[in-house]
């Protein structure tokens, strides 16, 4: 095993690697590419997968954690790579350093502080990593958003890790995007780019610009890739970990985050933010530039980092912006700008133009795209389709948008009966036997729970209310009967009844004894 530096403050019995004690170290194969960005001499602070430290340069790189266990696991796992050190205690040592080129801090800082060194306030730990980067080096610093929409769905587990974090009570952190990016300009730093991260800030599988996030022509596809329209067949992450929690969710996470980029707000409710800064060299070093319009580290030789990078289907897809004007994935596919299937059919389902939804069921069903969810179909202006997950039983689409139409409480303009073998036949297909009982996308929170309680005990409060008239209509029917054959009783007895059957009977009788007569009187041949 390999040296462990202990600068003093680590915590012997400590591990934030290990998950045992919080969320796990920040990971992801988003977070793995964004590391592009780093170079020369690096520096890490905070609980880091190993495998992203992997993707970092290790001719000169330094990790820093508070745990022992974690310092000893990642000293054994670079023992082979002499250009790795790996350094054991608080931040506060770390001021008088050599200044590095790079620092990373995707976790954030608020698991930095160590039981047995300083507590530092979220202002001076930032300070601290600015302190440590020389001028026209990088920071890449992760910040969680308290208001995220993490938070908002559940409330979230205790950790043994949350005893010093301090969150939004801590004044000196900013709250929000847009003072987060102040306070970086106002330390000396260039905002080189931003990032919000979804769905959670540890395990995040987007990892979005927010300059793509607020452009309007792109809310289909934003709401496909940031709701995670794959047929509802994985939870979606909502933890600060990723994980499901145990507890059922406010409201369905993939609802509230398209709801959130149609109003705009999808950057202000993100989960947590990336931002990668550069530290401004002096002046007096800037004007002994001989070149007098390059940027402050452009000389670096750091990858441009990409607008996007999704996580799909266990692919990493980047985008970037196109030099013609909008934006393209790496393979050189454009991204679709438009709006999703299921947002055309709410529209029309709003306006009660009906012609129009048949049509879009039609399309729809009628393509390549027939097995994708609704969800995850764009449409562009010019009216070309792009599905944006894997094709599975049209069926299940059909059924998952049937289902989500009825969360989104539009199930009363609808006639009753079964949305989803009505949608079935709208769309030109035959319903069959089993399109009631194929699965569909479930409720994913109390919101969606409770509008379909409301909506059952509306519908059996109806179906009670047409069987009391039933038994109403029936109890008077046989009122009437029973009455009209007590009149006959009556009349059957009376002595006007019994003249007219001893009549009746007589005209019966005579008329069979003429047809005999007529009969016997005949000719025969």
């Amino acid at each position: 095993m390999s040296e462990v530096h202990l600068l003093g403050g680590e915590m012997l019995g400590w591990s934030d690697l290990d998950g045992a004690h919080g969320p796990g170290p920040v990971r992801g194969p988003g977070l793995a590419a964004l590391l592009s960005v780093a170079s020369g001499r690096t520096l890490v602070v905070g609980p880091h997968d190993p495998r992203l430290l992997d993707a970092l340069p290790s001719a000169d790189l330094t990790v820093l954690v508070r745990g022992l266990p974690d310092a000893e696991a990642l000293a054994d796992r670079y023992a082979d790579r002499p250009g790795v050190r790996v350094c054991c205690g608080g931040p506060e040592k770390l001021a008088g350093t050599p200044p590095y080129e790079t620092v990373v801090a995707l976790d954030g800082l608020d698991r930095l502080g160590s039981v047995e060194g300083a507590q530092l306030s979220w202002g001076e730990t930032f300070d601290l990593l600015v302190s440590v980067l020389r001028p026209g080096g990088r920071l890449l610093l992760g910040a969680e958003n308290p208001l995220g929409l993490h938070r908002l769905l559940t409330s979230p587990p205790s950790a043994d890790s949350d005893w010093a974090a301090l969150g939004e009570y801590d004044d000196s952190r900013p709250a929000g995007p847009a003072r987060l990016r102040a306070r970086l300009t106002a330390s000396g730093l260039r905002i080189g780019d931003a990032w919000a991260v979804f769905p959670s800030p540890v395990a995040p599988a987007a990892l979005v610009n927010t300059e793509l996030l607020a452009d309007p022509d792109l809310t289909g596809f934003l709401q496909a890739v940031l709701g995670d329209g794959e047929g509802g067949t994985r939870g979606p992450d909502t933890g600060r970990d990723g994980s499901v929690p145990a507890t059922p969710l406010l409201a369905d996470p993939a609802r509230l985050a398209g709801s959130a980029v149609r109003n705009g707000i999808a950057v202000e409710l993100a989960p947590a933010w990336v931002l990668l800064g550069e530290r401004l060299p002096d002046p007096l070093i800037l004007a002994d530039q001989p070149a007098a319009g390059t940027h402050p580290g452009a000389e670096r030789t750091g990858a441009v980092p990409p607008a996007a990078l999704l996580v799909r289907d266990g692919r990493l897809r980047k985008v970037g912006r196109d030099p013609v004007g909008g934006w393209r994935f790496a393979d050189g596919e454009a991204v679709p700008s438009g709006r999703t299937v299921e947002d055309l059919v709410v529209a029309a389902t709003l306006r009660r133009d009906l012609p129009a939804v048949r049509a879009l069921l039609t399309t729809w069903q009628s393509g390549a795209e027939a097995g994708m969810p609704a969800d995850a179909v764009v449409v562009t202006p010019a009216g070309i389709w792009h599905g944006l997950a894997e094709s599975t039983e049209p069926m299940l689409a059909l059924r998952r948008l049937a289902s989500r139409l009825i969360d989104a409480g539009l199930a009363d303009l609808w006639p009753a009966g079964e949305l989803a073998a009505m949608l079935t036949t709208m769309s030109g297909r035959e319903p069959g036997t089993s399109v009631d009982h194929v699965a569909g996308a479930a409720a994913g929170g109390w919101r969606e729970l409770l509008s379909d309680r409301d909506r059952l005990a509306r519908e059996l409060s109806e179906a009670r209310a047409l069987q009391d008239w039933y038994e109403r209509t029936l109890t008077e029917r046989d009122d009437e009967l029973k009455r009209l054959r007590r009149i006959v009783s009556l009349l059957h007895g009376t002595p006007t009844a019994r003249a007219g059957r001893l009549l009746l009977a007589g005209a019966r009788t005579a008329r069979r004894t003429a047809r005999s007569a007529v009969r016997r009187l005949r000719p025969t041949d």
